[in-house]
C-alpha cells in the first residue's frame, strides 16, 4: 500500500499542474468512512504541498482545494447517513467497524455540533462522524456551518507546513536567511498543530456514555426511512426525540 502512496507523490511531483486535483481528492477522502482510516490524506497533502511549491505552483491555489475537498468530503458522509442511514450502517464495511461507530455516536451525543469541528482534528473518528451526525438527524445548517468553520482551520494547518518546505529547499541554495526563516515557522507550527491535536484528543477521549450511544445508532439503524430517527441532534446539542 505505501508503494501506491509514494508512486502517487511522485506522479504530482511530475505533473505539478494536477497538485490541485490531488490535493482536493486527499483531503476529500480525510471524511470518506474506512477510506479516511487507510489513507494517510494529511500526510500526503503535505508532501504534494511540498513538492508543488517548488514547481512554482501557487500555495493559495493549494488553500482552496484543501478547504473544498474538506469540505464536500464532510458534505458526502453527511448526506449518505442522512439518506440511507439503515443500509449504511447495516451493510459492509460498516458493519466490521462497530466501535467506531458506537465511539462517534458518543461525541455526537455529549458534543453536538461542535463534535463536526472536533472530529476533524481527531484521527480516529474524523471519517465516521460526519456519517453518524448524518444518520442521527443532525440539523443541516447547523452541520455545514461546524463544517466550514473547521475545514478553514484544518486547511491551513496541512497545506502551509508543506508549503514552506518547498519555499526552504526552493531558497536554500539563493537565500540561507529565508530558508531558515520558512524552516523556523514551520517548527513553530508544527508545535502549534501537535498542542491543537493533544488538545482535541484529552476532548475526545473523555468518558461518554456508551451505552446511549449505540442504543441511538441502533434505533437510527432500525427506523423506517420515512420516519426521523431516534435521535434529533439541533441547536448545538444532541436530545432523544419521543
Amino acid at each position: 500500500m505505501t508503494s501506491y502512496f509514494q508512486g502517487l507523490v511522485e506522479f504530482v511531483g511530475a505533473h505539478p499542474q494536477l497538485s490541485f486535483v490531488a490535493v482536493f481528492l486527499l483531503a476529500l477522502s480525510e471524511a470518506v468512512p474506512v477510506v479516511g482510516t487507510v489513507v494517510p490524506g494529511s500526510t500526503l497533502i503535505l508532501a504534494v504541498s511540498a513538492l508543488a511549491t517548488t514547481a512554482g505552483v501557487t500555495p493559495w491555489a493549494l488553500l482552496i482545494a484543501a478547504v473544498a475537498g474538506a469540505i464536500v468530503g464532510d458534505g458526502f458522509s453527511f448526506w449518505l447517513g442522512h439518506n440511507y442511514r439503515r443500509q449504511i450502517l447495516r451493510g459492509w464495511p460498516l458493519n466490521r467497524f462497530p466501535w467506531l461507530i458506537d465511539r462517534s455516536a458518543q461525541l455526537i451525543r455529549k458534543y453536538g455540533v461542535a463534535s463536526v469541528f472536533l472530529a476533524r482534528f481527531t484521527a480516529v473518528v474524523r471519517a465516521f462522524v460526519p456519517l453518524l451526525a448524518g444518520v442521527l438527524k443532525m440539523s443541516t445548517r447547523h452541520f455545514y456551518v461546524a463544517n466550514i468553520l473547521s475545514a478553514l482551520v484544518w486547511a491551513p494547518m496541512h497545506v502551509f507546513p508543506g508549503v514552506l518546505v518547498g519555499w526552504a529547499i526552493a531558497f536554500g541554495p539563493h537565500s540561507p536567511a529565508l530558508s531558515l526563516a520558512a524552516l523556523g515557522v514551520l517548527v513553530v507550527g508544527w508545535l502549534a498543530w501537535s498542542m491543537i491535536k493533544r488538545k482535541t484528543a484529552v476532548v475526545v477521549d473523555c468518558p461518554t456514555a456508551l451505552e446511549a450511544g449505540t442504543r441511538d445508532v441502533r434505533s437510527a439503524a432500525e427506523a423506517p426511512l420515512g420516519r426521523r430517527a431516534g435521535l434529533q441532534v439541533d441547536r448545538g446539542d444532541a436530545s432523544s426525540e419521543t
